[in-house]
């Protein structure tokens, strides 16, 4: 008797969690097709796609603040920067004035304007007149303009950031502040430093995407690996609860129902006495506006998506310091 009623009881537990059975197995599949590519070795490195630019360099250090071996340890980072993140990155030190022709009385306010204009303008026709691009002239990449330029007049020093292709869609105003807060970090006591940190962000934006995003196949990962661990549980605690070991009780016998030589089979019904459906709105903070949304725009330091000279596309922004 106690052999089939745990006969009984498998058959009613894989009947009733097949739909998980088929759920686990595709989501097992899912995880195989995300995970698996990821850990195969890479034969050989991501070929370039733009050959238009025949420019190697990418480390312009005019300003003369890196020495010859900081120049060159740059250099070789980007290079692994840019394998990994298919995105081209260019750092440009400069030692010249960005402010002039206004007269004594112009206003602060007019003197970051055209700090910011004249900043974005060398950035963006640098990037145009060199044609970089990962993918193709003008295409993917990121530059960093930094003018290290003080005079009598006071200090015209800061930073600008030129973004085309995937890096103008995927740096807004907040990726933006995440690279140029890396760099000032250390600007001012270590330049190597702070121009690895800001590569170190744009190559990790370039792989990945906008800030906290996953990547597709991540979020299989994720989903694929939910879908197996979920049903397993779910089936574990089934069967611990209800597969034990335990020597099943006859609780009927020959005679249970015979009373005086009749049958007697009492009949029990459960009343259904009432039910009470109560609706309730429960607010919740996402119809207001998420941490994932941003907007791009003209003021305070950013100059958003506009033309260059050239006539091609950029994003960026920047800030004197």
């Amino acid at each position: 008797m106690n052999n089939e009623v745990r006969k009984l009881a498998f058959k009613q537990y894989l009947h009733y969690f097949r739909i998980w059975f088929v759920l686990t197995g595709i989501s097992v599949v899912v995880l195989l097709v995300a995970v698996v590519p990821k850990l195969m070795p890479k034969n050989s490195a991501i070929q370039r796609g733009n050959t238009t630019s025949t420019e190697k360099e990418r480390v312009f250090d005019y300003a003369d603040v890196l020495t010859d071996e900081e120049e060159q340890k740059l250099r070789e980072y980007i290079a692994e920067c840019e394998q990994k993140s298919q995105t081209d990155i260019i750092v440009v030190t400069l030692d010249q004035p960005m402010i002039y022709g206004l007269p004594d009385s112009a206003s602060q306010a007019e003197e970051d304007e055209m700090w910011d204009h004249n900043m974005m303008n060398f950035a963006d026709d640098f990037y145009d007149e060199h044609q970089f691009g990962w993918n193709q002239p003008y295409g993917d990449g990121a530059l960093i303009l930094d003018n290290w330029y003080e005079d009598e007049n006071g200090s015209q020093k800061g930073t600008w950031l030129s973004t085309a292709g995937k890096m103008e869609e995927y740096i807004g105003i907040y990726e933006e502040d995440v690279v140029l807060d890396a760099l000032d970090d250390y600007i001012d006591y270590a330049p190597y430093r702070a121009y690895y940190a800001a590569v170190t962000k744009l190559a990790d934006y370039g792989e990945h995407g906008y800030e906290r995003n996953y990547s597709l196949s991540e979020i299989y990962s994720i989903v694929a690996c939910g879908g197996c661990v979920i049903p397993f549980i779910i089936a574990l605690i089934y069967a611990l609860t209800n597969l034990k070991n335990v020597p099943a009780k006859d609780t009927t016998k020959a005679n249970t129902y015979v009373v005086n030589g009749k049958v007697i089979v009492n009949s029990r019904m459960d009343e259904f006495l009432r039910k009470n459906v109560t609706k309730r709105h429960i607010d919740t903070s996402s119809s207001s506006g998420g941490g994932g949304s941003r907007s791009h725009h003209s003021g305070g330091g950013s100059h958003g998506h506009h033309t260059s000279s050239s006539g091609h596309s950029h994003g960026g922004g920047g800030r004197r310091r």
